[in-house]
């Protein structure tokens, strides 16, 4: 026998003859699992990247426009202040990183971000666009009106920001730095024509530019987050970015016609700038406090086997209420003809067909009240809400008919002639009122975390509609020597209030800040199909020279009318049959 046989028998019966206890012990802590990993549950510290959506409100102001009007003879002078104003609401992606540095409950850090997504389309009017017309004093016909175009966009940001813990699973914070941003083609139009006989036409055109520059301004916010798990958080917060560095030229037109004289001013103005935006992230965040693989192993579990995934907390009775950001757009498919001839040329020179659209928003409030019940990791539930102040209106713009005013009649110049003016206007016009007032939905969710749960619904919405609505059609044909062909003419009418139901579709998140406090994000697209008499329409044309043009805007039988509309609520569950803990609120 070896010795290395003679050392291993020895070896077993070495430890065959230890007393039961000691093997015992010995083969325990051979088996014994390390301990599992322990989160500090107020740890919000450490660096963190996320990305996320946002809703952003852009608005310009470059002060006010004036147009006059002077006759020649019998009549009173006008100057009609316009005011150089404009909002855009678009949907902006972003993606960010920082580091929060935390002491007991309160949190001190840095962040930046990057913004990109939907931008405001912008150009350069010319002439009379995008004006109306009408009979400025007796005896002369004028298209134009100041507008205002261009838009500021933020690139990003790099602020500070300060936190405190209020629980486990819900911190508030408010910050503050510099947004960084791109002007793009801001200013203001003046133009306009002007007919008066026995005097040739006029017209005149000119531009309050401001070029186009980077920009560093201050950025200013506030909002709350909610650990989805250890590691995973859900932002929602509110930004608002102002600029200061964009100036205008400043522009001025005029001409005197008969006697008439007519001057459109627009000043040079620095522009107030300011970009809103509520949005909702996504943060992965790198515990200081945790080795990586021992987070990894929390999350997952986060996700998968918690215990609280299937224990019926997102069951029960809940009310709620918070803010709605409505987006209405009324439209038409079809109603719309204009067609261009110049007979020296082959075939149709312009012809386009097409519908009618006209948007609106509102932001309001909301109250709702459910109840869900809940299976597992699914949820199924019925919701029903109230919306205030939801209440939206078109425009009241001035029609064909009535010169210039805020808006114009959606006038366009033909460019593409020689010689030749020719500017034509179709739109949709009235004083038209739209707001949903009501949904009744059912709702389905999951539960992707103990802390997050994802959904979706389906269901009815209840609107009301009235007011006015029709079309207008005008414009300017000048065609030298002739005279030039001149016309305005809107018809519209006036419907009373009808109730609507249409279908409503949605979506979002909501995120637990306590048991039975919780905070959602989502979606709605509302549709109604509106049903009237319709059939009446307003048309411009005629043949001067060697041109002949045909415009019909027509008002059709039935309007679609769309509502997107973006709501943050405080769902509080007061009361849940499915659980131990029947009543939040009892002892």
């Amino acid at each position: 026998m070896t010795k290395t046989a003679v050392f291993s028998v020895i070896a077993v019966l070495a430890f065959s003859a230890l007393p039961a206890s000691a093997q015992t012990a010995r083969d325990i802590a051979l088996r014994v699992s390390p301990p599992a990993p322990v989160a500090n549950p107020l740890s919000w510290g450490g660096l963190y990247i996320g990305a996320g959506f946002g809703r952003e409100k852009k608005s310009l102001d470059q002060g006010t426009a004036y147009q006059t009007v002077t006759p020649s003879g019998p009549g009173f002078a006008t100057n009609e202040p316009i005011p150089l104003q404009n909002t855009n609401y678009l949907n902006r992606g972003h993606v960010l990183g920082g580091y929060l540095w935390q002491y007991e409950r309160l949190l001190l850090g840095a962040e930046g971000d990057y913004s990109f997504g939907d931008r405001v389309p912008t150009s350069i009017p010319f002439g009379p666009e995008p004006g109306a017309c009408g009979v400025g004093t007796t005896g002369n016909f004028i298209c134009g009106s100041p507008t205002s175009f261009g838009s500021v966009e933020t690139m990003g940001h790099l602020r500070a920001i300060a936190g405190v813990a209020i629980s486990p699973n819900l911190m508030a914070f408010v910050s503050g730095g510099a947004a960084f941003g791109k002007s793009d083609t801001v200013g203001s139009h003046v133009g306009f024509f002007l007919t008066s006989s026995p005097s040739l036409p006029v017209l005149v055109t000119g531009n309050s530019l401001a070029p186009n520059k980077n920009l560093v301004g201050t950025s200013i916010g506030g909002g709350i987050q909610v650990k989805a798990s250890q590691n995973l958080v859900a932002r929602l917060e509110y930004l608002k970015d102002t600029y200061d560095g964009v100036v205008t030229s400043g522009a001025a037109v005029q001409a005197n016609l008969g006697g008439t004289l007519v001057t459109m001013t627009s000043p040079s103005e620095k522009v107030k700038v300011t970009n809103e935006t509520i949005r909702a992230s996504l943060i992965y965040r790198f515990d200081p406090d945790m080795s990586p693989s021992s987070a990894a192993a929390l999350g997952w579990q986060s996700f998968t086997t918690d215990p609280a995934l299937y224990a019926n907390t997102w069951a029960g009775f809940y009310v709620g209420g918070g803010i709605t950001q409505n987006n209405y757009r009324v439209s038409q498919d079809s109603g719309m003809t204009l067609t261009i001839d110049d007979s020296n040329t082959p075939g149709l020179d312009v012809s386009k067909q097409g519908g009618f659209a006209r948007t609106m928003d509102r932001t309001g409030d909301h109250l709702l009240l459910g109840y869900r019940a809940q299976l597992h990791r699914f949820w199924l539930g019925v919701e029903g809400d109230f919306e205030f102040n939801s209440l939206s209106s078109l425009a009241s713009r001035k029609s064909p008919g009535q010169f210039g005013g805020p808006g114009g009649g959606n006038m366009t110049c033909y460019l593409q002639f020689t010689n030749t003016t020719h500017c034509l206007g179709l739109s949709m016009q009235g004083n038209l009122s739209v707001e949903t007032k009501n949904h009744l939905r059912l709702m389905a969710g999951f539960v992707i975390t103990p802390q997050l749960s994802g959904f979706f619904s389906i269901g009815k919405s209840y609107g009301v509609v009235a007011g006015s609505l029709g079309t207008s059609a005008g414009g300017i044909v000048s065609v030298p020597p002739s005279w030039p062909l001149v016309g305005a003419a809107t018809v519209t009418r006036t419907f009373a209030p009808e109730n609507l139901i249409g279908n409503t579709i949605g979506g979002g998140f909501e995120f637990k800040a306590t048991e039975d406090l919780s905070i959602r994000g989502e979606y709605l697209r509302d549709t109604y199909a509106w049903k009237h008499l319709g059939g009446h329409g307003a048309g411009f044309g005629g043949t001067i020279g060697t041109v002949t043009t045909n415009s019909f805007a027509a008002t059709a039988s039935e309007h679609k009318i769309v509502n997107e509309a973006y709501r943050v609520s405080l769902v509080y569950r007061f009361l849940n049959p499915q659980s131990d803990r029947f009543c939040s609120f009892c002892w």
